[in-house]
């Protein structure tokens, strides 16, 4: 090798050194930084998770500047004085073009949005195995959450349910469970393992009529198991805003402040946020495999706001209205109307991820990336953290 093919290369291996340097030197940087977030949902209808007109729910936050947010609102190209709002938009194709351009900027990256989408349906599933089923085995000494066991069986009971049994009784059956929840009176839990007994009656396989047993068997401890539950339980806004926050503090675990639309579900759960983000106790990690995360949550501040005083706001309405279309849109097979291709040719999958709660046909550990590698159960651990909280004055009171 001659002496000047080697001093090129090393010419190469140094400035791709340097390259990575700066690339670790501005990761770095940013984890220092204490942004503030921008969130807003759509789809938003409490505890009532059975609305055929609303099937998801959504959850959007940004991390953008006001001049970033802005140079995305011109991009859709608003008639409105005030502020753009996707219900507006969407009503006409000029409006739509905006929302595809305002969606496809590259300014939208997995760094600065993260994004959670909820199929209400399939969330009154999750519930009844998380609030039923895994309380019952919890006293048998059964871990359910172990190897995504609680998924495995969501996904199992959602798809089976319906075909198996009478569609309509299984609707009415979930209705009953969203209502005992709601209510917790004993007529409500008589209606829902009623509804139980004949979901099963209608069963067309006796093997599945086991597994309904299964969920029946919650009644001998349906009382313990309703302790502490109240009717926010049902809300997917609450989770959703646990979710984003622990993403938020893995990419700036020096914290974050919190600028989330109005929404009276979280102003009424503001104390157990300032709980969950009590800085005064050491940092520890919950849950296992891929669904891992910290405690204390990273927020340093949270408070409320109409998008018309913040253009971030109104860029995340957007973004999560986009994105309960594009969901809707594939839950219900309606994937033909221009605004729904569109949004499908962006990937969109990218900025979910598994921050979602939605139905696969996966129930091995394998397929559901649940495979255990250690770790604490969140269920166990969390009363304790919050029961030595001292809630955080500036989540608290802001």
């Amino acid at each position: 090798m001659s002496k000047n093919s080697k001093s090129k290369r090393d010419a190469k291996k140094k400035a791709k050194k340097h390259l990575q340097n700066k690339k670790q030197d501005l990761a770095m940087r940013e984890k220092q930084k204490i942004p503030t977030i921008f969130l807003d949902e759509s789809g938003n209808t409490g505890s009532n998770l059975l609305d055929p007109d609303q099937p998801v729910f959504t959850l959007s936050s940004c991390v953008f500047s006001e001049k970033e947010s802005e140079k995305l609102l011109a991009l859709v190209d608003s008639n409105s004085p005030h502020e753009a709002h996707f219900k507006n938009l969407k009503r006409r194709k000029s409006g739509q073009d905006g929302i595809i351009r305002l969606m496809s900027s590259q300014l939208l990256n997995t760094k600065n949005v993260k994004i959670n989408i909820f199929l209400k349906e399939f969330m009154v599933t999750t519930k009844i195995v998380d609030l039923l089923v895994e309380h019952m085995l919890h006293l048998m000494g059964e871990d359910l959450y172990l190897n995504g066991r609680n998924i495995a069986l969501s996904n199992m009971l959602y798809y089976c349910l319906p075909s198996f049994c009478d569609k309509d009784m299984v609707q009415s059956m979930y209705k009953s469970f969203v209502v005992m929840i709601r209510d917790q009176k004993q007529d409500d839990i008589d209606n829902f393992y009623s509804s139980l007994e004949k979901v099963k009656e209608s069963s067309s396989s006796e093997d599945f009529k086991e597994d309904i047993d299964f969920i029946i068997a919650t009644k001998n401890c349906i009382h313990d198991a309703l302790n502490g539950i109240d009717k926010f339980s049902l809300d997917p806004s609450i989770p959703a805003l646990f979710s984003h926050c622990a993403q938020w503090g893995d990419a700036y675990p020096k914290g974050f402040h919190i600028i989330h639309d109005d929404s009276h579900s979280i102003e009424k759960q503001r104390l157990l946020f300032a709980q969950f983000m009590d800085w005064t106790q050491d940092e520890v990690e919950l849950g296992y495999d891929r669904r891992k995360y910290n405690l204390p949550l990273k927020g340093k501040s949270l408070k409320f706001a109409s998008s018309k005083d913040y253009s971030q706001i109104q860029v995340a309405d957007i973004i999560a209205s986009s994105f309960s279309y594009w969901a809707a849109g594939v839950s219900r097979g309606e994937t033909e109307d221009y605004l729904f291709l569109e949004l499908n040719k962006l990937n969109l999958d990218r900025f979910i991820g598994h921050n979602k709660i939605w139905p696969t046909m996966d129930v091995t550990p394998e397929d559901l990336g649940t495979v255990h590698d250690g770790g604490l159960n969140a269920a166990n651990y969390t009363p304790f953290f919050l029961e030595k909280a001292i809630p955080n004055p500036d989540v608290a009171n802001t």
